[in-house]
């Protein structure tokens, strides 16, 4: 969601429910805001993990250390995107603090792994580009516009940024036209 297209009295309250990012970068002194029990969208990106370190070369790997650290932390994944040199994850959790350390753990092993770093070793540089992106979903409808945005990535990876577009256009056409009704989903359109 583009900040700029809010009003000012939506901006505030879109800012409360995100932390982390490219938003944050040098002003890292506010809590991330945690609700349990609510779906969170998170976002992990690495401009370095291109080539050999591609999230999506190493697929079954990340695959099975997400489902084992979510395991011991708690955190239920309900949905996730491997773009290459992102991840996007759907998560809820009852517990934030599993929650913090299921990120703690997750972002820092993967690093290991990918690059072969072992404990206590750093890295020449950093491998993550910054905190990890959160988002709190408080409606239903943000639920079906980040499935909607998964599926879009999906595409993207797959087929090309071209069908993104065509894809997401038809979607956004079906939301305008939903929330200006505010009626309920009844058929979805057609791909």
């Amino acid at each position: 969601m583009q900040e700029m297209l809010l009003p000012k009295k939506e901006l505030r309250t879109f800012k409360r429910y995100t932390h982390g990012g490219e938003s944050l970068k040098k002003r890292r002194k506010i809590k991330r805001p945690l609700l349990p029990g609510c779906t969170t969208h998170v976002v992990l990106k690495s401009s370095r993990a291109k080539g050999g370190l591609s999230f999506y070369r190493h697929k079954r790997m990340i695959h099975l250390l997400l489902k084992e650290r979510a395991k011991k932390s708690f955190v239920e994944i309900q949905d996730y995107v491997n773009m290459g040199n992102h991840l996007h994850l759907k998560v809820r959790f009852k517990n934030p603090e599993g929650f913090r350390a299921f990120l703690r753990t997750f972002t820092g092993l993967l690093a290991r792994k990918l690059t072969n770093a072992h404990r206590g070793s750093g890295l020449k540089h950093k491998f993550w580009d910054g905190l990890a992106y959160t988002r709190v979903l408080l409606t239903r409808f943000e639920e079906l516009g980040l499935k909607i945005y998964f599926s879009g990535n999906q595409i993207e990876r797959d087929l090309g940024y071209k069908e993104r577009i065509e894809y997401l256009h038809q979607w956004n056409k079906y939301l305008y036209k939903l929330k200006s009704t505010r009626a309920s989903p009844i058929a979805s359109p057609r791909f």
